[in-house]
């Protein structure tokens, strides 16, 4: 049976985090479906998107972050809140979320979903039945074409870069880009890198990725990621981009500080998967500098690579959460959960108790605690 649910967005604190959960349009939707929408003023400056555009549909803006929260049945975030934000999810109330809730550092969120008997969402794990990730996968894909772009600027000499193209030049051989991973994110900056002219290689465990991967770029090389050819490819790379990931766990440590030593003078390394803790021993995530070397190797590993395009990332993310958050409101919240596959296998928490058996594993917190 439908149910009238509030949504609410705040603005998000991660550093130089530009999107917004949900864009005017989305909005739009849920209000016309007769829910309700609240927006912390400013929420969605940054991605280009003014109050009064919210106002125009229907939303009602808020001057403070507490004030969404309080009001909302479902707290829409693109990321994990800080501690200062735990405040904002009420009693019984619904977080959805690149949430990480395996980390760590969200020990205290963890709790705090407990003593809420709240429900946690994590993004990262909404699985539909044929085994792809809507959510993530939109992300991803932005990402990986992010990442040549930012890797194509910082090889320019006035960006303290070696003044490489990614293409060459006549009598200039192109660049050698080193992919791992051929998921979404991994196919986009392959393609990306393709057009650009570089030499692109990507490696994986997964040959029907890598079919996948090679069936829709024509021209590149793909291979299994295996010992011998890993350390053969990285000794050669220019670019390596690491696009490896495994939702709900931490990144495997695939490339090590040996790899990254053997890489050639001026090469690069971007780790797409920072935000799980990164697949290069070499990985630190730093929000406030663009780069740093490690082993000679200048590194990019910001972790949240599609707010540099967050007005495009905005409206995918958007677009790719709408269909889950209109499920919940024509079913209601519990029976979506209970009942909607992907729903179900992205619920972490339900009224506060574990029902995730990884981030059991990972944290030691007993399902059903």
């Amino acid at each position: 049976m439908a149910m009238t649910i509030t949504y609410g967005l705040v603005r998000e604190t991660l550093p130089k985090e530009r999107r917004v959960a949900l864009v005017p349009d989305g909005a739009e939707r849920l209000i016309s479906q007769g829910h309700s929408v609240l927006i912390e003023t400013g929420a969605g400056v940054d991605a280009g998107f003014e109050d009064s555009d919210y106002s125009a549909v229907g939303a009602t803006v808020c001057l403070s972050n507490t004030e969404v929260g309080l009001g909302s049945d479902v707290l829409i975030k693109l990321h994990s809140p800080n501690e200062s934000e735990y405040d904002l999810l009420r009693e019984g109330g619904t977080l959805m979320g690149f949430l990480h809730l395996f980390s760590p550092q969200a020990s205290l969120l963890r709790k705090a979903i407990r003593t809420r008997k709240a429900n946690a969402l994590s993004f990262d794990l909404l699985e539909e039945n044929d085994g792809s990730r809507p959510v993530l996968e939109a992300m991803s894909a932005i990402g990986g074409r992010v990442s040549v772009l930012l890797a194509a600027k910082h090889m320019l000499a006035s960006e303290g870069g070696p003044g490489r193209l990614f293409g060459g030049a006549p009598g200039v051989p192109p660049m050698r880009v080193v992919i791992i991973g051929a998921g979404a994110a991994g196919e986009a900056a392959a393609k990306e890198a393709h057009h650009m002219g570089a030499q692109v290689t990507v490696l994986d465990q997964d040959t029907r990725a890598l079919n996948r991967v090679a069936t829709r770029i024509e021209g590149i090389v793909t291979a299994i990621a295996s010992g011998p050819y890993l350390n053969q490819m990285l000794a050669l790379a220019d670019l390596l981009i690491c696009a490896v990931s495994k939702p709900g766990h931490p990144a495997p440590r695939i490339v090590s500080r040996r790899h990254v030593r053997n890489m050639p003078p001026g090469s690069m390394i971007i780790d797409m998967s920072v935000d799980e803790g990164g697949c290069c021993e070499t990985t630190r995530a730093h929000a406030q500098e663009d780069s740093y070397v490690e082993e000679g190797v200048r590194h990019l590993c910001m972790p949240n690579l599609p707010s540099e395009v967050a007005r495009t990332a905005s409206i995918a993310f958007s677009n790719a959460i709408l269909p889950y958050l209109c499920t919940m409101g024509s079913a209601g919240i519990a029976v979506a959960m209970s009942s909607e596959p992907a729903l179900y296998r992205g619920a972490v928490y339900v009224d506060g108790t574990l029902r995730n058996s990884v981030v059991a594993e990972l944290t030691g917190e007993p399902l059903g605690s």
